[in-house]
């Protein structure tokens, strides 16, 4: 069996005093819809019900050498196994984990429930060995535009998603503000800047997609980790909620690529039956 690392990308934390840092000159109308995204992403943890919703987590890992190729494998690489290009170079595994995640008192938890379609008990989210991820709800948005984060924006380009108009901004948060990064085999656990991309309906102010890029030392067992997460309209009890519908998380290490394929699927409204208890130390445990 291949010994595995765990790699896990958390949601940034916000440590520093609160000011707005300085974003390079935008166009009166740019300012106007990154200024209405502003206002609707530090409340939108707090104006989400609680939730449930089941969240389906195809994972892939394969060998890869070449990182300097693109990850579409359209170049060939040499590896320990012979001459490959990277789109056939066999997976070392394939697995699929579905989890209920409930979203309560605008936190996120995850229960396990079941690995390649075998019902499962006592498993952690975040134990899991190869590529982990947790924050696409509430927490990545809010997190980009509060204050303290310190984060910067400018304009990139106009383009269509999904059939709609969507402004394109860059910003960049610094790693006093950033992401955890964290290796299990070294121990080793980092606050890393990352940058990025907002698809944005200006008309709406919704973000429908948001890319992210950590932004690692070379030192650094995690070479590259890529997030994106896909936004789109769901009911809950009767309201409509923009809420993620895919997100998708590369990372590689020196040798290996990890890809993860989220889905989020069957949003419905938390019930009172679904209660979630809190052991000795707040981590928190569906039943």
């Amino acid at each position: 069996m291949v010994a595995l690392r765990l790699i896990a990308i958390i949601s940034a934390v916000l440590l520093s005093n609160a000011f707005a840092a300085e974003t390079p000159e935008l166009t009166a109308e740019q300012a106007r819809v990154l200024d209405g995204v502003r206002v609707s992403a530090v409340q939108y943890t707090r104006k989400l019900p609680d939730f449930i919703c089941t969240q389906i987590t195809h994972r892939e890992i394969k060998n890869q050498v070449n990182f300097g190729m693109p990850f579409n494998g359209a170049s060939s690489s040499r590896g320990p196994r012979g001459p490959a290009s990277a789109a056939q170079s066999p997976s070392e595994r394939n697995d699929a984990i579905e989890e209920k995640l409930t979203f309560f008192h605008q936190m996120e938890h995850y229960e396990v429930v079941s690995v390649n379609g075998k019902r499962v008990t006592g498993l952690e989210h975040m134990n899991f060995a190869g590529a982990i991820s947790a924050g696409e709800f509430g927490s990545t948005l809010h997190n980009i535009f509060d204050p303290r984060s310190h984060a910067t924006f400018a304009w990139d380009r106009t383009t269509s998603l999904a059939g709609r108009r969507v402004d394109v901004f860059k910003f960049h948060v610094p790693s006093e503000n950033g992401a955890i990064a964290m290796d299990r085999d070294t121990d080793q656990k980092i606050l890393a800047a990352y940058s990025g991309r907002l698809f944005i309906d200006p008309s709406t102010f919704e973000v429908l997609r948001i890319t992210s890029e950590l932004e690692l030392p070379v030192e650094f067992p995690i070479k590259m980790a890529i997030t994106t997460v896909d936004y789109r309209a769901v009911e809950i009890a009767g309201k409509t909620h923009t809420l993620p519908s895919g997100s998708e998380v590369r990372l590689k290490d020196n040798s290996r690529l990890y890809v993860n394929r989220i889905e989020f699927r069957k949003y419905h409204k938390f019930e009172v039956e679904s209660t979630i208890h809190y052991d000795s130390d707040a981590s928190p445990q569906n039943q």
